[in-house]
């Protein structure tokens, strides 16, 4: 029985101990409070949290991760957010009141996205025509046309008359 007593007193008191001690889950739970310009953007954490701008995540300080801005009409953009956590905190009781997450706010001016590229009509062409119609004939242009000669008349001319002189 004292072998179950001593068991379970070493199991919480090292379960005391994951809060700081790094590899460990659970850690620092610090407020992220998150803004944009536009306001209204979808925000999601590198740790799958989402929420939308002004907002605030309770995010959980165990290392670094990113946090991704949305907008319609917008460019996203990811911003990296770092954790600074304190040295030892058995020496500070107020410890966890020294979590810093950098930056905080997260603050971000949303570009707006390029308008999309005007689709071009599609070039309609010409169906090929099939080799056996003949393509219609094109009246000739006035250079080409070569002037008819003109008909023998049926009554010879007469030949010009002599004044006598």
């Amino acid at each position: 029985m004292t072998r179950v007593i001593l068991s379970a007193a070493f199991g919480f008191a090292l379960a005391g101990c994951a809060s700081w001690l790094p590899g460990f889950e659970g850690g620092y739970v610090s407020e992220l409070r998150l803004e944009s310009e536009p306001p209204g953007a979808e925000v999601q954490t590198s740790g799958g949290q989402t929420c939308r701008t002004p907002c605030s995540l309770a995010v959980a300080a165990s290392g670094e991760f990113s946090v991704t801005f949305t907008h319609e009409g917008y460019l996203p953009q990811t911003v990296p957010v770092q954790v600074r956590l304190p040295g030892d905190p058995r020496a500070d009781p107020n410890a966890a009141s020294t979590v810093q997450l950098v930056p905080n706010p997260v603050a971000v001016a949303l570009e707006a996205a390029p308008p999309p590229p005007a689709k071009r009509k599609p070039v309609r062409r010409a169906a090929p025509r099939p080799a056996a119609a003949a393509a219609p004939a094109r009246p000739a242009s006035p250079a080409s046309v070569a002037e008819p000669e003109p008909e023998p008349s049926a009554t010879p001319m007469a030949p010009p008359r002599n004044s006598g002189r």
